[in-house]
C-alpha cells in the first residue's frame, strides 16, 4: 500500500464533497468533546479545585456563553464555506493579517491537542493492559501506536473515521447516561440539590477561574461542523444547525452529569473528587450500578481517549491542508487523495508532529497527565478562546462590511458577537490568573505559555505583511474560498476593505 500511495494521491486539491452527513457532523464534534475524559478526569477535577460545589452551574453557565458565541459563528458559516474555519471567518471579518495570524494560532492548538490526549490514551491502555491482561507496556508506545493508527484511517475517506467516532460515542455516552440516572433517581447520598444552581456558589468556590478554564476545555473543537462544512451535504443549513445541536447537547449532558456526580457523594462529593480524582465516576458506577459497567467503563475511557485525539488530529490535518491549498504552507499539504480525496499529506505531517511531541515528552521523563496531558492543554485552551474572542470581533466587522437587515439581524450579528467576546475576554483573564496553579507548577515553560501564544500569533500576522510587501499574487490567496461563485465576489470585497482596485 506505501508504494502506491504517491501515485495515486497526486493531482487533487478537492476534498470529497457531500460526503458528510449532518448527524457525522454532530458525531465527529461530540466525539472531539469526549464526554467520558470530561466525565472521569476534568468534572471530578473542578469539583476538587477548581468551581467546586458550583461546577454543575459553571458548566450551565459555558453552556449559554458558547451558545451566545455561536449566534454570530453560525452566521458566518451560512456564508463562508471552508475547511479553514475560523481562519477563513477571520479573513473575511478583519482582514488578511489577522486572518492569518488566528489561522497559525489554531493550527499550532489543535496540532498539539491530539499529542496532548494521546498522552491520556497511552496512560489508560498502559494500565487497561496491566490490569486486565497482566502486560506491561510503557504508555508512550501505546500513544504513538495510537497515532500511527490515526493516520492510516484518515489515508482513507473521512466517513470511515465518522464512522467509528459515531459508534465510540454512542457506547460512552450511553453508559454515562446510565451512572448518571442511577445516581440522581436513587436521590443520592443526600438527596437532591437544587442549591448547586445558586450563583451564590460561586463565591465560595476553590477557585472559579479553573472551574471555567476546565469548562470551555471540555468543549474545545466545537467548530469541527465548519471544518468538515466542504465535505458536508448542505453546509450552509447542517453547518449551523449542527454547531447549535452539537453545543446545546454537550452543555446539557455536562450539566446533569456534574450534577449527578455532587449528588452521588452528596455533601462528600468536593472531598471525594480530591482522593479519587480519576476514579470518581467509577466509584459512582460500583455504587449505583452492577460492577460491570465500572469494566465496561474501563475500556470505554480508552476509546474515549483515543476518539478524541483522533478528531483533533483530523481537525488540525484540514488546517494544514487548508494553508497548504491557499499556498502559505508548502503546497504539497493541500493535495488530496485521487480515489479517497483525504488530505493524507496532512496527515501524515500531522501525525509525525504529534508522534514527535510525544517522544520529546518521553525522553524527557514527563508525566502522561500532568505534563503532556497538562501543560499542553493549558496552551491550546487558552490559543483557542483568544481565537474565538477574535472571531466574535471578525463577525462584527464581515457584516459592518456587508451590512444588515432588520433588528434580529443586529441581535445576531453584532450584539450576540460583542457578548461573545466580551465573555471569551473574561475566561482569557481567569485562565491567566490561575495559569501556574493549573498546571501544578511554577516552571518557566508554563508560565511562558501566554507568550508562546502571542509568538505564533504576530508571526502569522507578520508573514501576511511580508507577503503583501514581497509577493502580493501569494497574499490574496489567504483565506480564499474554493467556490467559484462567491470567490469572485469575496475576492472584491476584499479588494475595496483593503483600498484596492479589483480590476
Amino acid at each position: 500500500m506505501t508504494s502506491a500511495m504517491p501515485d495515486r494521491g497526486q493531482g487533487s486539491t478537492d476534498l470529497l464533497r457531500s460526503s458528510i452527513t449532518f448527524f457525522h457532523i454532530v458525531f465527529m464534534v461530540t466525539a472531539a468533546a469526549a464526554p467520558l475524559v470530561v466525565v472521569s478526569a476534568y468534572i471530578p477535577i473542578s469539583l476538587s479545585v477548581g468551581a467546586g460545589m458550583s461546577t454543575a452551574l459553571t458548566y450551565a453557565a459555558t453552556t449559554l456563553i458558547l451558545l451566545i458565541f455561536t449566534v454570530g459563528f453560525a452566521q458566518m458559516a451560512k456564508r463562508i464555506t471552508s475547511a479553514g474555519a475560523f481562519y477563513t471567518f477571520t479573513t473575511h471579518g478583519l482582514g488578511r493579517p489577522m486572518g492569518l495570524a488566528v489561522g497559525f494560532t489554531i493550527m499550532a492548538a489543535y496540532s498539539m491537542i491530539s499529542p496532548a490526549i494521546a498522552g491520556g490514551f497511552g496512560f489508560y491502555t498502559a494500565k487497561l493492559l496491566d490490569t486486565h491482561f497482566g502486560l506491561q507496556v510503557a504508555w508512550y508506545w501505546c500513544s504513538i501506536a495510537a497515532l500511527a493508527v490515526m493516520f492510516v484511517i484518515s489515508f482513507y475517506r473521512i466517513t470511515y473515521g465518522a464512522s467509528i467516532l459515531s459508534f465510540l460515542l454512542a457506547v460512552e455516552v450511553l453508559i454515562i447516561f446510565v451512572v448518571c440516572l442511577f445516581a440522581v433517581g436513587s436521590g443520592g447520598a443526600s438527596g437532591q440539590m437544587p442549591s448547586l444552581f445558586d450563583p451564590a456558589q460561586w463565591s465560595v468556590a476553590p477557585a472559579v477561574g479553573i472551574g471555567f478554564f476546565l469548562a470551555f476545555w471540555s468543549w474545545i473543537g466545537f467548530e469541527t461542523t465548519a471544518i468538515y462544512g466542504e465535505e458536508t451535504m448542505d453546509p450552509k443549513r447542517s453547518v449551523p444547525r449542527a454547531t447549535y445541536i452539537a453545543v446545546l447537547t454537550l452543555g446539557l449532558f455536562y450539566t446533569f452529569a456534574a450534577y449527578s456526580g455532587i449528588v452521588g457523594f452528596g455533601n462528600d462529593a468536593t472531598e471525594k473528587a480530591g482522593t479519587l480524582i480519576d476514579q470518581y465516576y467509577f466509584e459512582l458506577a460500583d455504587i449505583y450500578t452492577i460492577h460491570a459497567v465500572r469494566v465496561v467503563m474501563d475500556f470505554l475511557v480508552v476509546t474515549s481517549f483515543f476518539a478524541c485525539s483522533f478528531a483533533f488530529h483530523n481537525n488540525a490535518t484540514r488546517y494544514l491542508y487548508s494553508l497548504g491549498r491557499d499556498g502559505i504552507l508548502p503546497k504539497s499539504l493541500g493535495q488530496t487523495h485521487k480515489a479517497h480525496k483525504s488530505p493524507y499529506l496532512a496527515a501524515a505531517v500531522q501525525a509525525c508532529i504529534a508522534i514527535f511531541t510525544v517522544a520529546l515528552f518521553a525522553i524527557a521523563g514527563a508525566d502522561p497527565l500532568l505534563h503532556l496531558g497538562t501543560w499542553l492543554p493549558i496552551f491550546c485552551t487558552l490559543a483557542v478562546i483568544v481565537v474565538q474572542f477574535i472571531v466574535s470581533l471578525a463577525v462584527i466587522g464581515y457584516f459592518n462590511r456587508i451590512g444588515r437587515q432588520g433588528t434580529f439581524d443586529w441581535w445576531k450579528t453584532l450584539l450576540a458577537p460583542v457578548l461573545g467576546a466580551i465573555a471569551q475576554a473574561i475566561v482569557v483573564w481567569l485562565l491567566l490568573q490561575n495559569i501556574t496553579f493549573l498546571a501544578g507548577s511554577e516552571n518557566l515553560v508554563v508560565k511562558l505559555i501566554p507568550l508562546y501564544v502571542a509568538v505564533i500569533a504576530a508571526s502569522g500576522f507578520g508573514y501576511a505583511l511580508w507577503l503583501r510587501s514581497s509577493n502580493r499574487k501569494r497574499y490574496d490567496m489567504i483565506g480564499q474560498l474554493h467556490d467559484e461563485e462567491l470567490e469572485e465576489l469575496f475576492v472584491d470585497e476584499m479588494y475595496v476593505a483593503e483600498g484596492r482596485n479589483p480590476n
